[in-house]
Order: C-alpha cells, then sequence, then structure tokens
C-alpha cells in the first residue's frame, strides 16, 4: 500500500488568469454590426467563456476538489446555488420564457446571464489568493486606463465610431454614461489604493496618479455623479483603514469623521442638507418611482416575482400615476435601478435572500482577509472590499449591466478567495495525486465540450441580431417600386423571421416593416404570434392598434386599445386615442366615457407644468364640451 503524504492543493494559477481575462473582454468588447452592439455580445462571452470555468468546475466535483477543503467554499457553493436555483424555478414559472431566460431586449440579464456570473464568482473564490492581489490590480487598472482613454476619444468627439447616442458622449465600452462612471469608479479606486498602498517604483506610482486625474477627470464629463460618489466611498473606506492600521486611534476619529461626511453626502443625494446642489439630480426622484414599482412588483408576486428580467412588462400597471403626469406616457423602465430591489420584484423572496446572503458572506469574508493578512497585503485586501462597497454602493442606483456586472461578480469572488490564507491541505496517496493530475489534462477537452454545446444557444443569437442590424439598412419598399422589389423585401424579412430563438422586440420590427411593404396580413398574423407568447407586450398592441387605424377598422383597433388600458391605467395618450378612435366608429358615449377618465386623473395627483398631462387634459375638455 502506497504512504500516504501530506499535500497541498495547489491554486489554479492559470484558471484566475482566465477568470479576470475574460471579465476584461467582457467590459472592453462590443461589436457595432448587431442591432445591440454592446449588451448581446457581452452575453455571449459571459456565456461562452463562463462555460469555459464550468468545465472545469464539473471535473473538480467528480474528483472530490469541488471545494478544495474549505469549508468557507461549501458555504459559498450552498448559497450561490440556492441563488441559482431558486432563480430557474422563478424562470420556469414565468410567463415569457425567452426573456426569464435570456432577458429583455437590452438589457439581457435572464436567468442564463446570472448562472455564467454565478461561475464566475465561484472559479474566483476558488483560484484567487493573496499571491495573486498585485495581477488583479494590474488587470482592473489596464482596463480602467483602456476605457478612461476611449471615454477621452469621446468627450473630445475623436471616436472612431459613429454611435446613435442619446446620452452623454462618454459611454466608453459599456453604452451608457452612468454605466461607464460607475465601473471607472472602481478601477479608479484600485488606482487611488495602489498609489498608497502597493510596494511599487515611484515612477510608477507617478504614472498611476496621473492615469487617476485622467480618469476622475472622464468619470465628470460623463456627468455620472454616481459615479463619483462610488469613488468616494471607496477610497474614503480604504483611507480609514489605512489609517486606522497605522494608529487605531487616529483610525477610530477618521471613522467617523467620514461617516458624517457620508450622511451628508447621502443626504445631499435625496435632497436634504447643504450639499444638496452639489450632489442632487432629478434621475434620483424618477428612480424613487422605479423603486417604489419594484416594491409593488414584490408584494404582489413575493414567492419568485414577476420573472427575471419581466420588470418592464409590469412597470405600467405598478408605476405611481404622478409619474406619467410628469414624465410623459412613453418614458418607462425596463428596470427598477436598484439591483436588490429589481432581484427581489422579479425573483422573489428566496433569490433575493440568497442574494442579500451573498452580500453579506462577501462583507464577513472580507473583513476576514483584512484580519489574516498583514502588512501590504492586508491594505491590498482592503483595497479590494473598499472597491467592492463602492461598487455595490452604485448598483443601489444603477442596473446590473453585464459589463459592470461581470466586474462585481469576480470581484465577491476575489474578495473571498483572498480571504483564504492558503491551499487546503489534504491527506492523499501519490497515486490518488498522479490521477488528479491525469484529470487535469482532461479540463480542456471537457471545457471546450461545453463551449461548442453552448454555441448552439450563441449562434442563432448572433444571426439574429445580425440580421435585424442588416435589415435596417434596407429602406422599405413601396407599391411604386414595383412587385418584383417588394418580393424580394418580404423574403429577406421572412428570412430573418424564420432564425430561431429571436429577440421578441425584433420580431415585432420585422412584423412592422411586412406592413409598410403591404403584406398586412402576415404582418397581423406576426403580431399575433408574439402577443400569444406575450399578452403583456404592450408595444405590440400599440402597433398592431396603429395598423388597424390606418386601414379604418377601428373596432379591431378599439379593442387592442383596451388590452393596452388594462396593462397601463394611467395611459392617458393611449385614452385620447381610444375615445377619438370610439367617435370616428359613431360611439360618442364610450368616448365621453375615456375623456372623463382623462379628466379623472388630476385628482390621484399634481401635474408639474410642462407636463405631457395638460395638454391631453385640455384636449379632453374641449372635446366635452363640444
Amino acid at each position: 500500500m502506497a504512504a500516504k503524504t501530506k499535500i497541498k492543493v495547489p491554486v489554479q494559477k492559470s484558471d484566475a488568469r482566465f477568470v479576470l481575462i475574460s471579465a476584461a473582454i467582457i467590459t472592453l468588447f462590443f461589436f457595432t454590426s448587431l442591432r445591440d452592439p454592446f449588451n448581446a455580445p457581452k452575453l455571449w462571452l459571459n456565456i461562452l467563456l463562463g462555460a469555459f470555468l464550468l468545465g472545469h468546475l464539473v471535473l473538480d466535483l467528480f474528483t472530490g476538489r469541488f471545494t478544495e477543503g474549505q469549508k468557507a467554499l461549501k458555504v459559498l457553493a450552498a448559497i450561490v446555488g440556492s441563488f441559482v436555483g431558486f432563480m430557474l424555478i422563478a424562470a420556469l414559472v414565468g410567463d415569457v420564457k425567452y426573456i426569464t431566460f435570456f432577458g429583455d431586449n437590452q438589457r439581457n440579464t435572464g436567468w442564463i446571464d446570472y448562472l455564467f456570473l454565478s461561475i464566475f464568482l465561484f472559479s474566483a473564490a476558488k483560484h484567487v489568493r493573496v499571491k495573486s492581489l498585485a495581477i488583479v490590480y494590474w488587470f482592473g487598472i489596464g482596463v480602467g486606463a483602456v476605457m478612461t482613454e476611449y471615454g477621452l476619444l469621446q468627450h473630445f468627439g475623436h471616436d472612431f465610431v459613429k454611435w446613435n447616442n442619446p446620452y452623454n458622449s462618454i459611454i466608453s465600452t459599456v453604452g451608457n454614461p452612468d454605466f461607464a462612471g460607475g465601473i471607472l469608479a472602481l478601477f479608479l479606486t484600485f488606482t487611488f489604493v495602489t498609489i498608497i498602498a502597493a510596494p511599487w517604483k515611484v515612477w510608477i506610482r507617478i504614472i498611476l496618479a496621473a492615469q487617476g486625474v485622467i480618469t476622475l477627470l472622464v468619470i465628470n464629463w460623463s456627468q455620472a455623479r454616481q459615479g463619483l460618489l462610488a469613488f468616494g466611498l471607496g477610497a474614503g473606506i480604504f483611507l480609514v483603514i489605512w489609517i486606522w492600521n497605522k494608529q487605531k486611534r487616529l483610525g477610530q476619529i477618521a471613522a467617523v469623521g467620514a461617516s458624517v461626511v457620508f450622511l451628508f453626502a447621502l443626504g445631499g443625494i435625496f435632497q436634504v442638507g447643504p450639499l444638496t446642489k452639489y450632489l442632487f439630480k432629478g434621475t434620483v426622484t424618477v428612480r424613487g418611482y422605479y423603486w417604489r414599482a419594484g416594491y409593488q412588483m414584490f408584494i404582489h408576486h413575493p414567492w419568485f416575482g414577476v420573472g427575471p428580467d419581466r420588470y418592464a412588462a409590469w412597470f405600467r400597471n405598478y408605476r405611481a400615476d404622478q409619474y406619467p403626469m410628469n414624465y410623459g406616457y412613453d418614458l418607462t423602465s425596463s428596470a427598477a435601478h436598484n439591483v436588490i430591489i429589481e432581484i427581489f420584484a422579479t425573483c422573489g423572496i428566496f433569490v433575493g435572500l440568497a442574494y442579500l446572503a451573498l452580500l453579506g458572506f462577501v462583507i464577513y469574508r472580507g473583513a476576514l482577509a483584512i484580519k489574516r493578512n498583514s502588512g501590504t497585503n492586508r491594505l491590498l485586501a482592503a483595497g479590494l472590499l473598499s472597491a467592492w462597497v463602492g461598487y455595490q454602493s452604485q448598483s443601489i442606483v444603477s442596473i446590473d449591466n453585464i459589463g459592470i456586472a461581470i466586474w462585481g461578480w469576480v470581484l465577491s469572488g476575489i474578495v473571498i478567495g483572498v480571504s483564504f490564507i492558503d491551499a487546503t491541505n489534504l491527506d492523499s496517496t501519490r497515486a490518488l495525486t498522479r490521477r488528479q493530475a491525469n484529470i487535469d489534462t482532461f479540463k480542456p477537452i471537457v471545457s471546450s465540450a461545453f463551449v461548442l454545446a453552448l454555441l448552439f444557444i450563441v449562434i442563432p443569437q448572433y444571426r439574429g441580431e445580425s440580421n435585424t442590424y442588416h435589415l435596417s439598412a434596407y429602406a422599405v419598399p413601396t407599391a411604386a417600386q414595383g412587385q418584383a422589389t417588394r418580393d424580394a423585401y418580404h423574403r429577406l424579412v421572412t428570412s430573418d423571421l424564420s432564425v430561431p430563438m429571436l429577440n421578441p422586440q425584433y420580431r415585432l420590427l420585422m412584423a412592422s416593416d411586412l406592413a409598410q411593404a403591404g403584406y398586412v396580413d402576415e404582418a397581423f398574423a406576426q403580431i399575433n404570434r408574439e402577443l400569444k407568447s406575450d399578452p403583456r407586450d404592450y408595444a405590440a398592441y400599440s402597433i398592431e392598434a396603429s395598423f388597424y387605424e390606418q386601414i379604418h377598422q377601428f373596432p379591431k383597433a378599439i379593442e387592442a386599445r383596451l388590452k393596452m388600458y388594462s396593462l397601463d391605467p394611467w395611459g392617458a395618450q393611449n385614452l385620447m386615442i381610444l375615445a377619438n378612435d370610439y367617435l370616428t366608429a359613431g360611439d360618442k358615449m364610450s368616448a365621453r366615457k375615456y375623456w372623463q377618465k382623462i379628466l379623472d386623473m388630476s385628482r390621484h395627483g399634481n401635474p408639474q407644468v410642462g407636463s405631457p398631462y395638460l395638454a391631453l387634459e385640455q384636449q379632453a375638455k374641449q372635446q366635452l364640451a363640444a
């Protein structure tokens, strides 16, 4: 019998690098020849790169190395497993499976996204240790530098892509100024920590300081105050820990001072106190409506929510009546703009509690990482936890965009990973050690198999995104252009519609194109299929009603608009058109009924000057007086 020997299970440094490289690629990559150049390709990369890591985890599971003997990893596996498992149930009981699994249009944050984010988190916790701290910081600083330089190009009008961008010019590689500011704040915190704590040469720190100033300017130019506040919070927490590490008494004073500053800043954000004029933005008020709508979704659907990424489909039902009066009838939201509220609202109490448990576990392990390490490693570990807290603070007012979220989840795993002092000692025979080494050689094969299998999901979605993008380059032909041109366009659209797993919103766009090209019956058939699949698709009813009005089939238009009314009781714009449809159809009594409903809305709110409601109210009064 072979003698037993005490061995150390080596941390897979290659896996740690793969996690960091993957996170960098997901954040930086976009593809302009897609209908959605940001979120769709980031989801696909999340799936494929995560699938490679999944192959490694599966082999470790079957060889008894899944948690490497660490009790904390077993706890983490239980929390993440609960989160993913209960979200899977929420997705399965959800009303529209495509969205609950793949996510809503231009969000793509369904169950599949969270599954692979969880895999990244667990892989980071399993493979990143204190010895990897330097490479973690360099990756973060490097990605931040690339995004900063791209933000500079955008700010000064030298972007190499001509974006159709309704926002501030600084969208970087994530497609939105708020997202750009949020992720840059995380990387700027990395830079700040290394300038103070890393044992690097002075000239390196000087370069990093210059880069940090530029990043701060880009965040400021993006007008994403949440980015500035996230950096301020992360840097402030680290400074308190740094001072505390040097002299406890001064650290306590710094903690009290930082807490006071934080409370004043928090008050300013919510329009209270002297910092209001510097920190308050009107969008905070708007987000309040989003949060309350999410809360109402959870109260009415407490067990499994309204379905992963189905916030947009239910928003009109649960938004406050004051919201459309102040912000119009076409401005909705696809997210709660608070990740915790979003998860409770769309996935229910079990997923929400699992997510809170995960956040609490990261904080606990982060505190252990600081306690168990010493010297520079302690400060660098503290820097990671500080950056993580800063990231979480911006997630209170923002969404789980994939390009940002990947770093939030990976950083969660890293914070947990660095709380382990070293790889765990395991009793094993040399024969078993050799067997495990032999099994490791199969990891690339198994991982590649997972990647190839998931390509069957990614490739059809790529085709759908690409085809829809290229279809938009063609003008919809008219009757004057001849039947041959219209038939060629018809073949192109129907070919695109045949792509499996096509985004439902793209199907609606193509149905609209068919109707404009004169293929009305096919267009209505496609719209009806979409409505059968998703009876809560407000946009589909709107398109259907509009087309029926164009061909003067007002009874059918009225039917569609009544369904819109059931989905959005406060949609005064729809009620005005509905009343006009009744009037055109000769039913003046019903028309008066819905004009009166518009007037009655004023009792439930106080529309501000310039509100779209006021013009509709005036029209309704004129019609009732006629």
